[in-house]
C-alpha cells in the first residue's frame, strides 16, 4: 500500500450552513490565524462538483500553503496538508482550526 502524502483535518460545521457563510467564516478565520487566502477556486470539479477551495498564505513570497475546501453537498469542510509542506504550514494547522472554529461560534450567534 501506498504511503499517504498527505493529511486532512474535518471541521464540523453547524447543519445548514450556506456556502457564503463558509466563506465569511473562513475569510475571517485567515485574518485571525494570520494568513491571507492567496487562491480561491474549485477542487477536483469531477470529485467534488460546486466544492470551493482555498489556499492560505503567511507571505507571498514564503514556500508553502495550506489547502481548504468546502463541499455543499455533503457540507464537508476540510484542510489538506501535504507531508511536504514546511514545517510553518504544519504549524498553523492548530491555529487556523481554532480560528475557523471561534468564528463559527461567534456566526451561530
Amino acid at each position: 500500500m501506498a504511503e499517504k502524502k498527505s493529511d486532512d483535518f474535518y471541521v464540523k460545521l453547524p447543519e445548514g450552513i450556506s456556502k457564503k457563510q463558509v466563506m465569511t467564516v473562513i475569510e475571517k478565520a485567515s485574518v485571525r490565524a494570520g494568513l491571507y487566502i492567496s487562491h480561491i477556486g474549485g477542487y477536483s470539479r469531477t470529485k467534488f462538483p460546486n466544492s470551493v477551495h482555498w489556499h492560505f498564505k503567511r507571505d507571498a513570497k514564503e514556500n508553502g500553503l495550506l489547502d481548504a475546501t468546502f463541499w455543499d453537498v455533503k457540507s464537508l469542510f476540510w484542510l489538506m496538508i501535504r507531508h511536504s509542506e514546511p514545517k510553518w504550514v504544519h504549524d498553523k494547522v492548530p491555529v487556523l482550526l481554532r480560528a475557523i472554529r471561534k468564528e463559527l461560534k461567534l456566526a451561530a450567534g
